[in-house]
């Protein structure tokens, strides 16, 4: 893990930085988030030494076909996975292959997802909010608030259930890193 997060350090960092400046976002949050979605794949590109710049051209994940489509299709894209169902202006631009872009779309997605929560669950504070947010990026706004509201773990309908506790702990590690 380590290993990885000091690669997203390294090579996506300065990315991060420019893109949560002036928003309530930091570093480590996004850097996690990238590890989240995307460490296992950075992980096996770097194991067939892949340079930086071929790795973002060909960061497509969550492989599948969704009820409704046709066939089989890429449905998440960049180091941060934004939605081709949700975002596809910005999919079909090719955006997505600068990681500053895809970082900044990140961010944005976050904002959306911030600010519907904090108009549905006005009194959700602190850690509690920002896991909210953090699941909300993984499974929609929608899943969070009917979790919160059925009293179960702001992760129960997030990938493995443990999405934002899982950043939170990337968080931590990358925090270690020099």
């Amino acid at each position: 893990m380590i290993y990885i997060l000091r690669w997203i350090k390294h090579f996506l960092s300065p990315c991060i930085i420019e893109a949560v400046k002036g928003t309530p976002y930091s570093e480590d949050w996004l850097a996690a988030m990238a590890y989240r979605e995307t460490g296992w794949k950075i992980g096996r590109y770097l194991d067939q030494k892949m340079t930086f710049e071929t790795i973002c051209e060909t960061m497509k994940g969550d492989y599948g076909q969704r009820p409704g489509e046709t066939e089989k299709q890429y449905h998440g894209f960049g180091f941060w996975q934004i939605d081709i169902k949700s975002y596809p202006e910005f999919i079909k631009s090719g955006l997505w292959k600068d990681p500053s872009k895809t970082c900044e779309m990140a961010v944005n997605v976050l904002e959306a997802k911030r600010k519907w929560i904090e108009n549905k669950m006005p009194l959700l504070k602190g850690d509690a909010h920002d896991r909210a947010v953090t699941a909300a990026f993984n499974c929609g706004e929608g899943n969070v608030f009917k979790a919160l509201t059925n009293f179960k773990d702001v992760d129960f309908y997030t990938f493995n259930h443990d999405y934002s506790k899982s950043v939170w702990n990337y968080r931590d590690a990358y925090n270690t890193i020099k």
